[in-house]
């Protein structure tokens, strides 16, 4: 495993030598006149070079690429997130909701032309959620039953149930032309947001230039280059004076490196392990794929784990500090149930942990280390990506584990390649959308052995569970539904929290950390989701 990170870091170190010298005029020597040279050229044109980790394996599609940062600099959106993470207009300027709270009619500007001039109308929001639903993408509609455009500025969706919810979904699609859409539109997509797709030298690369037509704020940046490195190469061409600005992990913060400053931006992402919630008796998915796990299936054994591992420990080691402890992956969120959250008393207590296998039938009746109970070893596999501070928090989750008597194998995988299993293995998931529809998507029974795999992969199921969730969504508004989604988390002594059923030990809240020549402002950036929204305040870069 280390001889293939450290030969992705040198085959990325070399996409920095050899690629990046096309967005500076000097090589990446450290040589501080060279990276002075560098940072003020683009500082003088008004260009900034930021590093954004990994390649869109779909291109630049907002339908089929993927609804992340990336989707704001070229598309908008119906609505988007303020700095506090509630909504506001974007292309909409209103929206309402009818009295069976089955239809959403949503009004949208009447100045607003995509990059190639055409005009943006409601035709195109109808053509871009009819055609994301009908995509396998990471994007659920299947609440929509139809949508339309009732004229230029007005678009009607109509829903199979209410949904208090739903504005959500108003957030994530960036709005595509009907026009223009074809086989070719991810290698040169036309959006409406506040950056004009320039070109994409595939493995290396994205320009984007400032779009003068934007209907909002304009951006301060002329020229943006988004390159494609891993965290160790963006760190080392920001040293260099090639890029602008890279996430990093909190131990690189660590060094002071001349002419770049640390930005620590809030953040709601959370990391959690989910662990199958039923047995395995060799029922399969409606894809094909196995369902259960005879270890992780026990109460006992996932009660432990809760009450075994030390967060503190992986915040301080993991993070360096740059984070905070999870025990319900909801600790920011204004939904959280308080009483859910664990104390120190109820984490990092090896003993309780111990009694609670014992009481649950776990014994070492052979001495060898692992607890069995009736003919089952508890032993079962950890599956995670490739990315920031997973391997580490597996590591750390399974010496704990191993301390109670469970083994723990880890296997770093893709997600393609997780998908195989994800129902039948544990998975070290990230999370935290600042939605309180994730909880539906976690917990919810029915959000199981659907087109997204990932939604309730352990086939969690609890009625009552269910039953507040229908009753949440069924509310007129997000507010009058938080007292039901704070009963999903514990309603008595029922729930889908540790103090409930326990379906994930919650691990960490991560900080997003960021390097950045110390001339680049950022602005007010949004609470950072899971994944990242950095490019959501874009046009509020600028160089100081």
């Amino acid at each position: 495993m280390k001889l293939k990170k450290n030969m992705a870091r040198l085959l990325s170190l070399v996409l920095v030598m050899g690629t990046l010298a096309g967005c500076s005029n000097t090589s990446s020597s450290d040589s501080d006149n060279k990276t002075k040279s560098a940072v003020e050229q683009r500082k003088e044109n008004n260009e900034l070079v930021v590093a954004v980790g990994a390649e869109p394996e779909a291109g630049f599609d907002a339908i089929t690429g993927g609804h992340g940062s990336i989707t704001k600099v070229f598309f908008s959106t119906l609505m988007k997130r303020d700095k506090e993470l509630g909504w506001e207009n974007d292309l909409a300027t209103n929206y309402k909701v009818s009295d069976d709270k089955l239809t959403w009619t949503v009004t949208i500007r009447d100045d607003v032309k995509f990059t190639d001039g055409e005009k943006l109308t409601a035709e195109d929001v109808a053509f871009t959620y009819e055609t994301t639903k009908k995509s396998s993408t990471e994007v659920d509609l299947t609440m929509i039953k139809e949508v339309k455009a009732i004229d230029d500025t007005t678009v009607q969706f109509t829903l199979t149930r209410p949904m208090s919810t739903f504005v959500e979904k108003l957030g994530v699609c960036g709005i595509v032309p009907k026009h223009a859409y074809d086989d070719n539109f991810k290698d040169n997509p036309i959006g409406s947001g506040p950056y004009k797709f320039v070109q994409w030298d595939k493995g290396q690369q994205v320009i984007a230039q400032v779009n003068e037509d934007y209907y909002g704020e304009k951006a301060n940046i002329q020229k943006l280059t988004m390159v494609f490195l891993d965290t160790d190469a963006a760190y080392a061409a920001v040293k260099s004076g090639d890029v602008d600005m890279a996430s990093i992990n909190g131990d690189l913060a660590k060094e002071e490196v001349k002419g770049t400053k640390i930005l620590d931006i809030p953040s709601i992402e959370t990391y959690g392990v989910e662990f199958p919630m039923v047995k395995n008796t060799g029922e399969k998915t409606d894809s094909g794929y196995e369902i259960g796990n005879d270890v992780t299936s026990d109460e006992a054994i996932r009660k432990a784990l809760n009450t075994a591992v030390d967060r503190q420990s992986m915040v301080d080691g993991v993070l360096n500090g740059y984070g905070t402890v999870s025990t319900t992956g909801l600790e920011k969120m204004p939904w959280l149930n308080k009483d859910t959250v664990l104390d120190e008393s109820e984490y990092n207590n090896m003993d309780e942990a111990k009694k609670i296998l014992s009481d649950g039938g776990w014994k070492d009746s052979d001495n060898d280390g692992i607890l069995e109970k009736d003919n089952t070893k508890a032993s079962f596999k950890l599956l995670y990506t490739s990315g920031n501070y997973r391997q580490e928090l597996g590591l750390e989750f399974q010496k704990m584990a191993k301390e109670l008597g469970i083994e723990i194998t880890l296997e770093e995988r893709t997600w393609d390649t997780i998908l195989e299993d994800i129902h039948k293995e544990a998975v070290l998931f990230g999370f935290g959308s600042g939605d309180p529809s994730e909880l539906y998507n976690l917990y919810y029974s029915k959000a199981a052995n659907t087109a997204v795999e990932w939604d309730n992969a352990g086939f969690y199921s609890n009625k009552k569970v269910d039953e507040n969730i229908d009753k949440a969504l069924n509310c007129e508004s997000e507010d009058d539904a938080l007292k039901y989604w704070q009963k999903v988390q514990l309603d008595g002594d029922s729930g889908a929290s540790a103090k409930g059923d326990a379906p994930y030990c919650w691990l960490v809240n991560a900080n997003h950390v960021y390097i950045v020549s110390e001339n680049f402002d950022i602005g007010s950036p949004v609470v950072q989701p899971h994944g990242g929204r950095i490019f959501d305040n874009v046009t509020q870069w600028s160089w100081k």
